[in-house]
């Protein structure tokens, strides 16, 4: 029985069978692909807390503490999800700051970002060429630290 890849091994499988010259804009995708799985997770995690205050009055006291249980369970699995993704963003981000070696990077491909909005409470796109449209987006890809 064989074991799964690691990110690592397979964004390096990925990105070294591209040319030279396509592995920075792949990364960037890829980037932003973690990005949206972030999205998902937040919008996953608003609904289930929405889920378990707006749903309790209908419920029978037993039922009403199962779910809040099982909520923060969920939400406890959702953020420890929502932590590694951000590490993938982060090892993604520095792969593609070494790919680009200090140069500025090329047009990117990808114009568009996904990202949850907590006013609506929906998943919408985003210009990554429009800064504060969302409050966390444009990430800088070559630089992103989970930490700031």
């Amino acid at each position: 029985m064989t074991g799964v890849p690691s990110l690592v091994d397979s964004l390096a499988a990925y990105v070294d069978e591209l040319p030279e010259d396509e592995r920075a804009d792949a990364l960037h995708s890829v980037f932003y692909g973690f990005y949206t799985r972030v999205a998902i997770i937040d919008r996953t995690t608003y609904e289930l807390a929405a889920a378990a205050k707006d749903e309790l009055p209908d419920l029978a006291p037993a039922l009403a503490e199962a779910l809040r249980d099982n909520a923060l369970f969920v939400g406890q699995e959702l953020f420890a999800s929502r932590v590694r993704t951000m590490a993938a963003m982060s090892y993604i981000s520095t792969r593609l700051a070494d790919q680009l070696a200090g140069a500025d990077p090329p047009p990117f491909t990808l114009t568009h970002a996904v990202a949850f909005d907590p006013d609506t409470g929906t998943l919408r796109t985003y210009s990554l060429s429009t800064p504060g449209e969302h409050p966390d987006l444009p990430y800088d890809a070559t630089s992103y630290d989970p930490g700031d």
